[in-house]
């Protein structure tokens, strides 16, 4: 049982780690110009605070039926099936691969005149064939700007809650394993 419950602190301490640095050696799962760095210090900020809370409450997670800690884990494994395929999709949908130049991020709720030729043009892909792909940018930077953070929020919640929930499922079943 200690070498399960070693393995279980283990996994749960490389899920809060490993995912942030990850990001900010390879930029893998950030958007066009979103900062690596903050999406690394929002994974690791949030994979800690998770760690630290169910060290906080070790006690009354202990106090839990093995069948509470199992609803509980299996939960949190859901959440992070769930975070991990929203995300996907959201990247899919929002960032838009340009053909020999780098991608485009696009809010999700466009406003203004960003909001106009999607809704005249019909596609972002048709979009950027139409406009180029530089007016677009533009476009999206002056007419869509604060609902492009809104949306590099939404991206940054949803990818963090991938790391963070599998953190929180290892972290718990480590305290239910008896020493």
């Amino acid at each position: 049982m200690k070498k399960l419950k070693a393995s279980l602190k283990a996994a749960s301490g490389v899920f809060a780690i490993i995912p942030g640095l990850a990001v900010l050696a390879t930029n893998i799962g950030v958007p066009p110009n979103c900062s690596k760095v903050m999406f690394f210090a929002t994974i690791e900020s949030f994979g800690i605070f998770a760690l630290l809370l169910l060290r906080l409450n070790q006690d009354t997670f202990k106090s839990f039926s093995i069948k509470a800690i199992n609803a509980i884990a299996l939960g949190a494994m859901a959440v992070f099936a769930l975070s991990l395929f929203g995300y996907l999709y959201l990247y899919n949908e929002y960032v838009v691969d340009v053909n020999g130049s780098s991608p485009l991020f696009f809010p999700v709720w466009p406003r203004g005149e960003l909001q106009h030729g999607l809704a005249t043009i019909g596609s972002k892909a048709a979009l950027i064939k139409e406009w180029g792909r530089d007016d677009v940018f533009q476009v999206i930077n002056s007419s869509s700007s604060l609902m492009l953070t809104y949306t590099t929020l939404l991206f940054l919640f949803v990818y963090q809650l991938v790391f963070v929930s599998l953190t929180f499922a290892f972290g718990i079943l480590a305290l239910r394993v008896d020493e």
